[in-house]
């Protein structure tokens, strides 16, 4: 803090001013002394506390010092009480050690009687163990051979299931093909009733037609047809009718007959086709296949050799310029009828081999089981 100086106050100052002035420097230094006496006694209270706490720390270390006193004198108490009975029982072992060995030289005794019982023991247990291993060998190799009989019963009844199945697909296309069939032949007795009945149509000659015509002429006569052969199908000529039908004219004389033009067309065959129109695409029989179903149709299959049949159609004269193509489909269902034939056979053969299994499976002789828990039941 500053001092005030000496002279404040210059000359012409009222003693209202200087009382005024002397008043504040009084107040001040009241309030700088309450300061001071506040510090102090909060000084004073803080070293009466620390006085306070040292003192009560002291009186608890001459306790603590105090209590280890008495602790030292009880651990020395005891370890002298220890130190006795560690002695009495030092004494105390030494003898049990010395009963302990007597024991053992006559455990070791017996011990060596026991070990030549075990030998003897351990022999008739190698003798046993070794009937008891040859018994399990053959129940064993007998159980393999079960094993192996199941197993090939389970492949032969898988090979059955494959071949029924592939049986029950072969009846179902036997029995589309014999629909197939059916229709074709519908189809060609379709075409040949409508062939039939233009060949009904007896032409009428004019009178100028008695007159010799060029050579020019009946050749575009006889290479231009009237009417067409139906579109190749592929199963037509197998599955012909086996009833025979007139032989039609020859086409020279249809072709050169001039009345003909005179004629009405006569009603179009869906089956028969026009010259002059563009020729349909050969039927695929797939699409007039019908739903599939287990059961083959009533109808038997034609049993007609097919080289005669093929003669008889060799022998018909053909109403259009090609002959109806021959068809593969009676091949295919007498191929069919062989394979299925073939899987029947196959069949029984697996069936009796199973039977032949199972017998053998029931009169093998359990000999070698019943052994072996006997041989468990005496031990």
């Amino acid at each position: 803090m500053s001092n005030p100086p000496s002279s404040p106050f210059r000359h012409g100052t009222t003693v209202e001013q200087e009382l005024a002035y002397y008043k504040a420097q009084y107040e001040q230094l009241e309030v700088e002394l309450q300061e001071f006496q506040q510090s102090s006694r909060e000084l004073e209270a803080e070293l009466e506390k620390d006085v306070e706490a040292s003192e009560k720390r002291e009186r608890k270390l001459k306790e603590r010092v105090e209590s280890l006193g008495f602790e030292v004198e009880e651990w020395k108490t005891k370890y002298k009480q220890s130190k006795a009975e560690a002695n009495s029982a030092q004494t105390q072992l030494q003898k049990e050690i010395t009963i302990m060995r007597e024991t053992n030289r006559t455990l070791q005794l017996k011990l060596r009687d026991i070990e030549v019982d075990n030998d003897d023991y351990e022999r008739q247990a190698r003798n046993t163990t070794s009937s008891l291993e040859e018994l399990e060998s053959k129940y064993n190799v007998a159980i393999e051979r079960g094993v192996i009989m199941e197993e090939e019963m389970r492949a032969g009844e898988q090979e059955r299931e494959d071949l029924r199945i592939q049986t029950q697909r072969l009846r179902d296309e036997l029995s589309d093909l014999r629909i197939e069939a059916d229709i074709t032949r519908e189809k060609l007795r379709l075409s040949e009733s409508g062939s039939r009945r233009y060949r009904d149509l007896t032409p009428v000659r004019r009178p100028s037609a008695l007159h010799a015509r060029s050579p020019t002429s009946s050749r575009t006569a006889a290479s231009s047809p009237t009417v067409s052969t139906p579109p190749p199908v592929r199963s037509e000529v197998s599955t012909l009718s086996d009833t025979p039908t007139p032989p039609s004219p020859p086409l020279s004389d249809a072709s050169g007959n001039p009345m003909s033009k005179m004629l009405p067309p006569p009603k179009k065959n869906p089956l028969v086709s026009d010259s002059t129109l563009t020729p349909r695409a050969t039927l695929n029989v797939n699409t007039l296949r019908p739903a599939r179903h287990s059961r083959g149709p009533s109808f038997a299959t034609a049993t007609t050799p097919s080289g005669k049949r093929r003669t008889t159609l060799q022998s018909r004269p053909s109403v259009g310029s090609e002959g109806v193509p021959r068809s593969s489909s009676l091949y295919q269902i007498k191929g069919l009828i062989g394979r299925m034939q073939k899987i029947e056979e196959r069949e029984q053969s697996h069936e009796q081999q199973h039977k032949l299994i199972y017998k053998a499976r029931r009169q093998r002789p359990a000999t070698a089981y019943a052994k072996v828990h006997k041989h468990k039941y005496t031990r």
